[in-house]
């Protein structure tokens, strides 16, 4: 996993975060513990830091380290080489004012006049705000994540929560969250204000868990009605395509001062509440967070998935809104002549996220896949795309949705992928038609 990058030759297991966060203020202290397998000989290991953070100490094997802090990077060579195969950690004491870049990849601001700070790390942005390797390839495996906040405040977090603790004083209080599996990158997030804790209980078939939203006070009303629509499209979600991935722990949102969502792991975190964002949300928690894209030229795997599910709850849930969804979402496209739904260009944040292709035509190329291949074909192959072992809870690209498609329609599906999912553009038709006097119709079609 190292992809000849020195320093980069190592395999994530395991985060321990340590985090002091003050929502009135404009900052984060604290410490992260990175422990991973070398993969090759490592005289260094190199993390992603945005130089806005002030490194303070690394230790390694109780030991302080000399390290390098430039460029966004923060190089900690070790005392001798690390040989391969070697199980190691290192802990980076850190902290100051965070920078945001991407989509907003930390976030200060205000609800109703009460301060609220929130991270969105999607897609390079976890650099800003914790020494992180952004590489969609090495999930790592489990995470437990300790928040020190004021007392008064929540704080959002992956996976379960274990333990809220009031420290000495009276004045702080520590969240404790437990993630035990394996998390992307820019799926680790935290956020912290004065949310109210709704809970709900999703009641499945094989599984039970609970449903907990953080939401603002002044909306917790439409918190309560968000998670009612969540509570009709996960059973659905789970029967086309297998049990929510994370039933062993929790489903959640928690709200931020920014439109849309993101698909935290666990918990997402919600700039609005209506139908068809929540269920686009909860869709990526099977296609983006189960089974991320393994290169950003193949996010389509996350959105054109995510925005398609969010149609599907519309076709057997709410149908009596389905017979306009796939004529706008064609109006969407065809509004514009060109573009690919694969990405180029992976440095362009702001083509990566366009929704006219990554999103939209990513859908439906997914709804035109499904009419090629027959439902049955189609979701069978989608259902096995989920479960393959060699990509569950691990990456995919397009050729491996491709594989299973092919496997379960016995179709070759590449010519169809070069000219939707490669190509630009979309076929223009002329229709012509006449009648003759003995009743005959003829028609003509050109492209």
């Amino acid at each position: 996993r190292s992809g000849g990058d020195p320093g980069r030759g190592f395999d994530l297991h395991y985060h321990r975060f340590d985090w002091t966060i003050d929502p009135a203020v404009n900052a984060i202290h604290g410490s992260v513990s990175a422990h991973f397998t070398a993969t090759e000989t490592l005289p260094a290991l190199v993390l992603d830091l945005s130089d806005s953070l002030q490194v303070d100490s690394v230790l390694h094997q109780g030991q302080p380290l000399a390290f390098q802090h430039a460029g966004d990077s923060l190089w900690i060579p070790f005392p001798a080489p690390l040989a391969t195969g070697t199980v190691d950690s290192v802990t980076v004491h850190y902290g100051a004012t965070p920078s945001s870049s991407g989509l907003g990849s930390w976030g200060f601001d205000t609800h109703d006049g009460i301060p609220i700070i929130w991270t969105l790390s999607q897609p390079y942005g976890a650099l800003d705000w914790w020494p992180a390797k952004q590489d969609l390839n090495d999930k790592i495996d489990s995470i437990d994540t300790y928040v020190t906040i004021p007392v008064g405040n929540r704080a959002a977090g992956n996976g379960v929560l274990v333990a809220t603790d009031t420290l000495p004083g009276d004045q702080q209080v520590r969240f404790h969250w437990r993630h035990r599996h394996p998390i992307a990158y820019y799926l680790i997030a935290t956020a912290v204000t004065n949310y109210v804790e709704l809970v709900h209980t999703v009641e499945l078939p094989a599984d039970t868990f609970p449903m907990l939203t953080y939401a603002y006070p002044e909306d917790a009303f439409l918190a309560g009605l968000n998670a009612g629509d969540v509570l009709q499209q996960m059973p659905f979600f789970s029967q086309l395509f297998g049990t929510y991935p994370f039933a062993d722990e929790k489903y959640g949102h928690a709200q931020m001062e920014r439109g849309g969502g993101m698909e935290h792991q666990t918990m997402t975190f919600m700039g609005a509440y209506f139908y068809e964002l929540a269920a686009h949300e909860l869709a990526h928690q099977w296609f983006g967070n189960k089974v991320t894209c393994g290169s950003w030229q193949d996010l389509w795997l996350n959105e054109g998935f995510a925005t398609y599910l969010s149609g599907l709850c519309y076709q057997y849930l709410a149908p009596q809104y389905w017979p306009g969804w796939p004529p706008a979402k064609i109006a969407v496209v065809t509004s514009e002549p060109g573009g690919s739904v694969w990405v180029p260009d992976t440095l362009d944040v702001q083509r990566l996220f366009n929704s006219r292709l990554t999103y939209t035509k990513g859908a439906m190329v997914l709804h035109t896949l499904r009419w090629v291949c027959g439902d049955s074909a189609f979701f069978n192959g989608v259902y096995n795309y989920l479960h393959d072992p060699a990509l569950a809870f691990g990456t995919a690209r397009t050729s491996d949705l491709q594989a299973h498609l092919e496997a379960t329609s016995g179709l070759d599906l590449t010519e169809f992928l070069n000219d939707w999912f490669y190509g630009e553009g979309y076929p223009s038709y002329t229709l012509t038609w006449s009648q003759d006097g003995g009743g005959t119709v003829n028609v003509q079609l050109d492209q």
